[in-house]
């Protein structure tokens, strides 16, 4: 549970709600779930949105909550105490993130023990906390929060209000837009793998392109995403990529597009928007994915997607053709069995036919 120590006055001027029925001087000690909360807690009642593949929260979980207060758009059961407000996913962003800077202590600057490059551009409102480095012609935008242990290279720019998380890396040129967040180990602009086959083994191809990432794109923990040969890996506005996922070179991903953890894209494949690639899914080199195409987790992409397909296996196929040769499998057993009885069978009255033969 995240301690919280607010009062519902203070709450309501963070999240910018309203509260029903309790005191206003009421101090909330924690933010929980509804099955965890306490009497002193603030539980999260979250919105679901009309293409949810979440079921709604059950009338009967919230009247069992033991909350002292819910965080929600609108009273949902009786006897209930709730801070009310517009969205509450907007809201709760907005207490974790007066919580994160009140707990840091965090102001407008440069820590003493940060390396700023000379000729580094940092505008009004940046932070930027200790031993992170920030090399010659960088430019932080407005607002930017550089963590602690981050490192900026020669030439990179990175955009209005962007949150660099602890350890990550932004490496020569590359570009991250507004609003964004990197989290802590990713690294942008690693080198390409690509080499040359040669008589005497493999010869390294330099890649002298960027990384270009988008704006309001969320970059999950231990992302790895290389440099283009040439020119530019793109990742397109909005795309959310979780922990753990690696991005080729010259690989280029449509705005909108959902990424899970432990996915490999390989190199020069180009996603469509609004895409929904699963946890573990492979994608081979030089394809092409469609729009709003969906890959079900633990798939391998082997060859181009049409928009709006749905797929799913190894290799992947249509999720209603994986589906009836997954039951097929399930029926596998019971089919093999038949068949060594049957062939069990048949070689009894062969062997029945040959002694008749015998005897004449």
């Amino acid at each position: 549970m995240r301690p919280v120590n607010l009062t519902i006055k203070e709450l309501m001027q963070v999240v910018e709600g309203c509260a029903t029925s309790l005191d206003p001087a009421f101090l909330v000690k924690h933010i929980a779930s509804l099955e965890g909360a306490g009497e002193r807690d603030l539980a999260v009642l979250f919105d679901p949105e009309d293409n949810s593949v979440f079921a709604p929260v059950s009338i009967e979980k919230i009247k069992s909550c033991r909350a002292g207060l819910i965080l929600a758009s609108k009273p949902v059961a009786p006897g209930k105490n709730y801070l009310l407000v517009d969205d509450p996913l907007v809201a709760l962003e907005r207490l974790a993130k007066f919580l994160d800077e009140r707990k840091s202590g965090k102001r407008d600057g440069v820590h003493e023990l940060a390396h700023v490059g000379e000729f580094a551009v940092i505008e009004d409102g940046v932070t930027i906390d200790s031993y992170a480095v920030v090399q010659d012609d960088a430019k932080i935008g407005y607002g930017a929060k550089i963590g602690s242990h981050v490192y900026i290279g020669r030439g990179c720019q990175i955009g209005c209000h962007t949150i660099v998380h602890p350890g990550a890396k932004i490496l020569d040129r590359c570009v991250v837009g507004e609003n964004s967040i990197i989290h802590a180990g990713a690294v942008i602009g690693s080198d390409g793998f690509g080499y040359r086959v040669m008589k005497t083994g493999l010869q390294k191809v330099p890649h002298v392109g960027i990384v270009r990432i988008g704006s309001w794109v969320e970059v999950g923990a231990n992302v790895t995403i290389d440099r283009a040969e040439f020119e530019e890996t793109v990742v397109g506005d909005g795309v959310k990529i979780d922990n753990g996922v690696h991005i080729a070179h010259n690989v280029k991903i449509g705005l909108g597009t959902a990424i899970l953890a432990q996915t490999g894209i390989a190199g020069s494949t180009i996603i469509g928007l609004g895409c929904q690639i699963g946890g573990q899914v492979a994608i081979k080199d030089h394809l092409v994915i469609g729009n709003y195409v969906k890959i079900v987790s633990k798939s391998a992409v082997m060859k181009n997607l049409k928009d709006g397909e749905v797929v799913c296996g190894i290799p992947s196929v249509p999720f209603s053709q994986w589906k009836r040769i997954a039951v097929s499998m399930m029926t596998l057993p019971d089919v093999m069995k038949s068949f060594k009885e049957t062939k069990k069978n048949l070689e009894k009255r062969k062997m029945g036919g040959f002694w008749r033969f015998l005897r004449g």
